[in-house]
């Protein structure tokens, strides 16, 4: 079996210099921005608090229930079942239709009050293998134990949705040194069903130590 290096990352955030008041404008910079923009207001909360903010799991969403006071698309937009994007690109366009539907049947005169504006973020992504290095799946079930969130949140979330290679390799070491269907059940993860990332690892644990037990 051949030797898997662990990464972890750190996320630096910048201005992207784009904001909206409105409606409209909120629609025409979500079309503009990059994926990275779109991942960080849609994501960083789970890395960010210990529990994520009740009803609005995204800034999109908390944004336009809390400065716009349009609670029914705030909670469609709440209501996203990120499992079933399985890049950024698609849920950037789930995201643009929704709001475009909304404004095809409503009012979307309301502006946000001055100093209540949506400021766009971009979110840059700088990786670095750590010190957890491993040759079988016992060695990666205990690594994950021990590893810190943030390598936790890019292999399983960031690094599966912005294209990293990273969570790509952990696959295929898993599907190299194990033929069942580990990856399967570690993909169908969803990560806003838990309340913290270390809940999520919990999971993560727990899928792992049940396919040891049913696969001896």
């Amino acid at each position: 079996m051949t030797d898997f290096t662990f990464y972890r990352a750190r996320y630096q955030l910048e201005l992207t210099g784009k904001k909206a008041r409105d409606l409209p404008e909120l629609l025409a910079a979500i079309k503009e921005i990059d994926e990275s923009s779109i991942f960080d207001h849609v994501y960083h909360a789970l890395l960010d608090s210990h529990f994520l903010p009740i009803g609005y799991p995204n800034d999109f969403a908390y944004w336009i229930a809390d400065a716009l006071h349009e609670p029914a698309l705030a909670e469609r937009l709440a209501d996203l079942d990120l499992r079933e994007f399985p890049d950024i690109e698609s849920l950037k366009k789930r995201i643009i239709d929704i709001i475009e539907d909304y404004m095809a049947m409503h009012d979307v005169s309301r502006r946000a009050d001055i100093g209540q504006e949506f400021h766009f973020i971009r979110c840059i992504t700088v990786t670095f293998p750590t010190r957890y290095m491993v040759t079988n799946m016992n060695e990666v079930l205990e690594t994950i134990k021990e590893i810190d969130l943030d390598s936790i949140f890019y292999y399983f979330i960031a690094s599966r949705l912005l294209g990293g290679e990273h969570y790509k390799e952990l696959s295929r070491w898993i599907l190299k040194n194990d033929t069942h269907n580990l990856i399967e059940k570690l993909d169908n993860i969803y990560p806003y069903g838990f309340a913290n990332m270390d809940a999520l690892r919990n999971e993560i644990v727990r899928i792992i130590e049940r396919y040891f037990w049913e696969n001896i």
